[in-house]
């Protein structure tokens, strides 16, 4: 989930950031070693205590990253003036490119933590709902979506959709972990959507 307009920071903290980023999204959590974080980033473990103090420590900054990018690439496709649907499928797409650069490894470790990254998966995707209702509280306010569609309702099922990803018979239908992702993100967008929405929607295509 690389992007180059990071805000500024140290060029050893970026190099760690970087090369720990994509050595997860290859390999997954487990498999990398703070050692082999610093030999790839060219940094010591001395820098690299500087700013972690430890490894969960440096994937929990990481995982809030991508989720400040997230927010922010919401906030420029909201600024556009395009019909929500069409605002959709840019964020849909840009999901699918990012989804795209993780292994299998790392989508099966997220999805079923050890007792060491439980936790900071499970604030991650805490974090990440509370968002995503937001988002979906103001687009009700805006017309954009179903206002009688209750936002506790979405909680609970995008709680149930993850343990769907947990069905390895269901997920391996899907020739990519992100295959899958995407087929989710379609339902719960679309699914989402005033019926007149869609239906003009489907019209303009």
């Amino acid at each position: 989930m690389s992007n180059p307009e990071v805000p500024s920071r140290p060029k050893k903290l970026d190099q760690i950031l970087t090369t720990a980023e994509d050595l997860f999204q290859r390999f997954g959590f487990k498999r990398i070693t703070i050692e082999e974080i610093c030999e790839k980033a060219n940094v010591s473990k001395m820098t690299f205590y500087k700013y972690f103090s430890n490894k969960n420590e440096l994937i929990k900054r990481i995982m809030n990253d991508w989720l400040d990018r997230v927010v922010k690439t919401f906030n420029e496709v909201e600024l556009m003036n395009i019909p929500f649907t069409e605002k959709i499928r840019i964020l849909i797409r840009l999901k699918e490119e990012t989804s795209s650069k993780f292994s299998k490894e790392f989508m099966l470790e997220y999805m079923n933590p050890d007792s060491d990254t439980q936790k900071i998966s499970k604030e991650f995707y805490e974090r990440g709902i509370n968002i995503f209702i937001e988002i979906i509280k103001t687009s009700q306010l805006k017309g954009e979506v179903r206002k009688d569609i209750k936002p506790e309702f979405l909680y609970v099922v995008l709680n149930k959709i993850v343990e769907l990803a947990k069905d390895q018979e269901l997920v391996s239908l899907y020739p990519r972990i992100s295959d899958f992702s995407m087929e989710l993100n379609n339902f719960i967008y679309f699914g989402l959507l005033p019926f007149d929405a869609l239906d003009n929607g489907n019209e303009n295509n």
